[in-house]
Order: C-alpha cells, then structure tokens, then sequence
C-alpha cells in the first residue's frame, strides 16, 4: 500500500504544484514571482473607448433587486414563457394572474403586492369573449381594478387588425401601452408573430431583441406559447427561448378534469436565476366546489 503520510509530496490540483514547492515559495516569500499582489498597479487603459464596467464598480453600485411580482409568473426585469396545448388553460390563467396583479389581489395564495399596471395583448379571443371572461375572474376576485390598471389590446384595437410583431413597425404600435405598464403579457406567440417561421432561427433576432429591450425597462414579461404534441417541451426552434428567464410548462390533467372543472399541473423545466422544478404547482378552475361558482384554486 502507498505511504501517503508524507504530506509534502502531495501534488496541489488548485495551483498545479506539488506541496513541497509551496513549501519552498512560502519561506522564500514567494520572491521568485515577478510581481507583487499587494502592488499589483491597474493595467494600461484601453486605446479606444471602452465599454467595460470593472467589476468592482458593479460590486458597489446599489442596484435595486428585482421585484417578484407573481413568484415564478412575472418578476420585473425577466420574462417567462407560459407553454401549453391548445385549449391547456394557458389563456384563462394568464387572464386570472392579470386581473390579480392589476388589483392587488392574492395570486394562487401567494402573497399580494401593490396593484400594478398591466397591459394584455390578445390576439385571439374577441371583444365579447373577453368581456365574459373577466366578468367570470372579478366576480370570483371581489373587486376590480382602478382605471387603466388592466389595458387589453385586441383584435380591433386597431383598425387593420392586430400587427404583425415579426416587424418593427408593428411592434412600435404597442409601444405607449407597453411604457405605461409595468407587466406586459403577449397571448400568444403564433399569432402575434405571425410572419415568423417556428424553425427558423433568423427569423427570431427582432423578437428577441425586443424582449431584451422590455427587460431592460424593468418590465415583467410573460410570452403564451404552444408546446410540442407530448407537452414536453415548448413549440419550434431553441431561439425562441434564448431572452426567456424562465419556461413553464402546462398540462390538462384529463382524470381529474370534469365538464365543470378543469385541473392544470405546471412544471418549471427551465429557470435561469434558479432551480428547475418537474412539478411547480396544481392548480383548478371552473366550478370546482359544485355549487355553481366560478373559481380558481390551488390544489396543495
């Protein structure tokens, strides 16, 4: 069997010498390195402007933490992605978290913050659908918000119809509602990107680009997306994803879902400031009591 106690010749994998050389450079005040850290002097500045922050300003600088508005659904600064089948619930449950951010109500039984302004763009459900929709959430809720706390844009917003936000132009048309609002929901990727090819990597640089701008404004973003035909995963290229913070995934659970009731289980597959979660919540709406009352409610 190997000796190994002698500890001097152990090799050291962090500085990649062995404990015997360490040895000889610690008593020799390590004199044979051609500097010292102590007076270690800022390197020459750059020829050309520079547009590298040192980290030690970073470090000191008192930056505001972002604020969680709807644990892993909207925090301000991020944007989350909502992936789920056609008919997987995806809409009515943006609808709810809304109707609950712009009242100050509380979410899935998570805490309430203030109100906060919230701008939802809809480019499916018409006027009227929307009407009972709401009516249906703020009867369940108690109250409603204060003026111009939930802004819809919808099919007729606009008088050619709902623009095409693959381009510039048609992005700019959203842009005054956007910069009243703190959180802003895109319902839903296919239809409001319609010129866009899924597969297509190229075709995603301008979407990103403005998710990367609305991040930068602070605002908490949540973009409605299809998933695979297994609910795996969300619908079309990885591009799609690459400004996203965080990936939830919805799945009808056909068992335990009734003509009355629908029953959603969620699952965080990727988060990018933290863990991944296989199963995040359950959740049901719908007359889930059997008295004849709308509601949503968190199964625990």
């Amino acid at each position: 069997m190997k000796d190994c106690s002698n500890q001097n010749n152990l090799h050291n994998p962090i500085l990649g010498i062995g404990s015997q050389q360490l040895l000889f450079l610690t008593r020799n005040k390590m004199s044979q390195l051609s500097f010292d850290f102590d007076d270690y002097q800022e390197p020459c500045a750059p020829k050309k402007p520079s547009v590298g922050e040192c980290i030690n300003a970073i470090l000191s600088a008192d930056i505001e933490p972002p604020n969680i508005i709807v644990p892993n659904f909207l925090v301000s600064g991020e944007a989350t992605m909502l992936a789920a089948l056609a008919g997987g619930a995806k809409t009515i449950t943006t609808q709810y978290i809304a109707a609950c951010v712009a009242t100050g109500t509380p979410c899935f039984g998570m805490p309430a913050g203030e109100p906060e302004p919230v701008l939802f763009v809809d480019s499916e459900l018409s006027k009227y659908q929307i009407q009972q929709r709401f009516k249906l959430i703020y009867e369940f809720i108690g109250k409603r918000p204060k003026k111009g706390f939930l802004r819809i844009i919808h099919k007729r917003s606009f008088k050619s119809g709902m623009p095409d936000l693959t381009h510039p132009d048609g992005f700019e048309k959203l842009m005054p509602d956007i910069e009243a609002s703190t959180v802003v929901i895109l319902d839903n990727l296919s239809s409001l990107y319609r010129s866009a090819e899924e597969l297509s990597q190229n075709d995603w640089n301008y979407y990103n680009d403005c998710l990367d701008e609305l991040r930068e404004l602070n605002k908490a973003v949540l973009v409605l997306h299809h998933t695979d035909k297994d609910s795996r995963n969300y619908r079309g290229h990885s591009e799609i994803a690459r400004a996203i913070d965080n990936v939830l995934i919805a799945v009808k659970d056909k068992k335990l879902s009734t003509d009355s009731k629908s029953v959603i289980k969620v699952r965080k597959p990727k988060s990018r400031h933290g863990a991944n979660s296989e199963e995040l919540m359950t959740f049901e709406f719908g007359d889930v009591v059997g008295n004849g009352d709308f509601q949503f409610k968190k199964i625990e």
